[in-house]
């Protein structure tokens, strides 16, 4: 396919040759300027030189006639105005020398040879007038010292064998000269200007023809891709998306027919999608509509389990609630009771108080750390020694359900930055669980391990174990595995909430691995030595919100 130009191109093209003929417009015009300046240069030197030739004659003959006049009357004074005609001459002659010089210097190679001559022959008749003023000077000496019949002898001579005739003769080959060079000059003139009005008249219909060639070609180019665009705009315009506009080529309207393609087609594609998803909206809109129904169940579900968790709340509080106003009660009403009665009511009455305290402060510390705003009492701990003294404290109970708690050999560098009360309370939590749940006569693992700037906690037991699916869930409140419910009643599904706040605020992790049947796996992490600055305000708070040893095991 023949390459198409681009209308840019073309447009350059057109702007370039308009240049071009602008610029040999001002060209020609320039040298028609110049050449007629020189002309005129010329023709005024050579009438000013065909005037000085012309006054050369007419003053030179004024003086020989002077000269001639006296010697044939015998006047022995020189003739009157000879000094002021001999200095006319001069002028004169001088001034044909400047003017011939100046001449020289405007005429071309071809012509120095001529005005070159020209020169020779304003010396020579410098010379020739000189000679002749000599001659007759010698006359006039004869005749003033007394001896004009040689004097007159002398002149008849002179005049005999042509006294000035030579001298006319240059001034006249010199004027004729002259004349015919001014002639040549204005002749030369004329037909230069002759020459220059047929090629501005050339010139001038060749830019006409240029120019209206140039339009007729932009105009061809411009008006079959211009009505093809309108006519492709109206035929959008009018809704019908599948109209394309046939441009071929490389140019700039090729581009905008392309480009004017694809946004049809791109219209046409969004129309189609839009009668697509206007079909699917109705299928959409049920869709959405199930989807709301099933939130609403969800948030119906979260409302119940928010009302459980409420009721549950309240049951457990009601419960030691419940038997502090009982004992109370009783111990008020009657007569008078001895004081080991009334001192097991207050007993009982303490015991309870301490478990309703407990069970406050754990939901507290709880909900402390979900804000970040728990306090502890931060020092360097050594996890071994502490879990030597709660594997200690935990045989008490482990041995009346024949479970044994087996320590291992700790690192010599288990060293924690925490708060020993509650790490004391974290690990009695987990020490309880697995106490509680694992099977008579097992055994509970409890391993610490020292890794890469971390301090590793391992508690095993080989109890009942928990469901896979009930392991996401275990550290909620109030959350308990379907086993240790239906196992042991006791317990409000705290503890292991209350150990995964513990750890979380010693920025620290807690997880669990179990099988039904196969026992459990918690594993907890702490950082090594990792020091947190505690405020005075905090340690304050701290010691007036939680008095010392209220921090309890599991519940």
């Amino acid at each position: 396919m023949r390459p198409v130009m681009r209308y840019q191109t073309k447009l350059l093209i057109a702007a370039g040759l308009l240049l071009a003929m602008s610029l040999s417009a001002a060209a020609l015009a320039y040298w028609g300027v110049t050449q007629s300046h020189s002309y005129f240069t010329r023709s005024q030197v050579a009438h000013e030189q065909l005037e000085r030739q012309l006054q050369l004659s007419r003053h030179s003959q004024q003086l020989f006639k002077a000269w001639t006049d006296t010697l044939m009357t015998g006047i022995s004074d020189r003739p009157l105005g000879a000094a002021y005609l001999n200095k006319v001459i001069e002028s004169d002659l001088a001034a044909l020398k400047e003017l011939s010089k100046k001449e020289l210097a405007l005429v071309g190679s071809d012509e120095r040879t001529a005005e070159s001559a020209e020169l020779e022959r304003i010396a020579a008749i410098e010379r020739e007038f000189k000679q002749t003023l000599d001659q007759l000077g010698e006359v006039e000496q004869l005749r003033s010292r007394g001896r004009p019949d040689i004097a007159w002898q002398n002149l008849l001579e002179l005049m005999k064998g042509g006294l000035d005739q030579k001298l006319n003769g240059l001034i006249e080959v010199a004027v004729a000269d002259e004349t015919a060079e001014v002639l040549r000059i204005d002749s030369n003139a004329t037909r230069l200007l002759s020459r220059l009005e047929r090629i501005s008249q050339i010139h001038a219909a060749l830019a006409i023809l240029a120019t209206i060639a140039l339009l007729v070609l932009l105009l061809r180019g411009l008006r079959a891709p211009l009505a093809e665009l309108l006519r492709g705009t109206s035929t959008l315009a009018e809704g019908d998306l599948s109209h394309r506009i046939d441009i071929a080529g490389s140019d700039e309207f090729a581009d905008l027919g392309r480009s004017f393609n694809r946004m049809a087609s791109d219209l046409q594609t969004n129309r189609q999608a839009l009668q697509d998803a206007h079909a699917n909206l109705e299928s959409e809109v049920q869709q959405r509509t199930e989807e709301l129904r099933q939130a609403n169940e969800s948030l119906r579900k979260i409302d119940e389990t928010r009302r459980g968790f409420f009721a549950d709340i309240s049951h457990e509080l009601r419960t030691p609630l419940t038997i502090i106003r009982g004992e109370g009660e009783i111990t008020l009403r009657g007569k008078s009771k001895p004081v080991g009665a009334y001192k097991r009511s207050i007993e009982r009455i303490v015991e309870q108080a301490k478990h309703l305290s407990v069970l406050v402060n754990d939901l507290l510390f709880i909900a402390r750390q979900g804000a970040g705003a728990a306090h502890l009492n931060l020092q360097p701990i050594d996890l071994g020694d502490l879990l030597q003294k709660v594997c200690g404290d935990m045989r008490v109970i482990s041995t009346g359900k024949s479970v044994d708690i087996a320590l291992k050999d700790s690192p010599s560098h288990a060293v924690v930055h925490g708060d020993p009360a509650r790490l004391r309370q974290l690990f009695l939590v987990l020490l309880d669980n697995a106490v509680r749940y694992s099977n008579p006569k097992g055994t509970v693992d409890v391993a610490i391990e020292s890794l890469d700037g971390e301090v590793a906690v391992r508690v095993k037991d080989r109890g009942i174990g928990i469901a896979p699916e009930e392991l996401d869930g275990i550290f909620e409140r109030f959350r308990r595995g379907g086993n240790a419910a239906s196992m042991n009643e006791e317990g409000l599904g705290l503890g292991l909430p209350v150990a995964k706040a513990i750890v979380e605020a010693h920025k620290g992790s807690i997880a669990m691995q179990s099988r039904v049947g196969e026992g459990a796996i918690v594993t907890v992490t702490f950082p090594a030595g990792a020091a947190v600055d505690e405020t005075a305000e905090a340690k304050a708070a701290r010691a007036k919100a939680v008095p010392a040893g209220s921090a309890g095991a599991a519940t």
